[in-house]
């Protein structure tokens, strides 16, 4: 799908610890985390491993798109791109943990042999 490998096994391993049965309390489902709105708009089924992986990559290759920058698209991509958008596209301060963790797994993941 023309996104770095490194960036994607980041983003499902902060997510999700790479659980597809993974639930969270504001109801994201699988690997990705995706809100089943998000993941239907894309015409993705969320509950579906390969189709939660595939909405999980297109929705950040969106972001990637939209901000032009990983880090803008990973904070987008877990606060939305209003919320970016409304921060003067910078990383709202609630967002930089999490965008903190993505860039540390992404770096190993770099520096792996995938």
């Amino acid at each position: 799908m023309g996104i770095e490998p490194a960036i994607v096994l980041s983003i499902a391993k902060t997510e999700s610890g790479f659980n597809q049965n993974a639930r969270s309390a504001g109801g994201h489902i699988g690997v990705f985390q995706l809100s089943p709105a998000t993941a239907k708009t894309m015409g993705y089924n969320p509950y579906d491993l390969d189709e939660n992986i595939k909405a999980g990559v297109t929705y950040y290759k969106k972001m990637y798109n939209t901000f032009g920058s990983m880090e803008l698209a990973v904070a987008a991509y877990n606060a939305g791109p209003v919320a970016i958008k409304r921060n003067n596209n910078t990383i709202p301060e609630r967002n930089k943990p999490f965008v903190t963790r993505i860039m540390k797994n992404y770096n190993i993941y770099k520096n792996a042999s995938l």
